[in-house]
């Protein structure tokens, strides 16, 4: 039997909020909000397509440097991130 679900309450906000939001709105600071570098990794996911030359280069390298291969990928675009912002 499929469950009955009730509408919200409809909460009108008060003048005082109101105010405030458009106070907010209207200030010309951006918000910046930051972003941990230590949060789980659970946030985006992606695939990436490998031919088996790309494939053989990077288990090498990453063989080579100690890491496992999806480590090695996040550290190589880590430290390309940080030179391209450094031009």
């Amino acid at each position: 039997m499929p469950k009955v679900r009730k509408p919200a309450v409809n909460k009108t906000p008060t003048p005082e909020q109101v105010e405030a939001f458009a106070a907010g709105a209207e200030s010309e600071t951006p918000v910046i909000q930051s972003v941990d570098p230590a949060a789980p990794r659970n946030f985006k996911a992606l695939k990436l397509g490998l031919n088996e030359y790309e494939y053989q280069i990077l288990e090498e390298a990453s063989r080579k440097a100690g890491r496992s291969k999806l480590n090695f990928i996040r550290h190589a675009m880590l430290t390309m991130a940080k030179e391209v912002d450094s031009k």
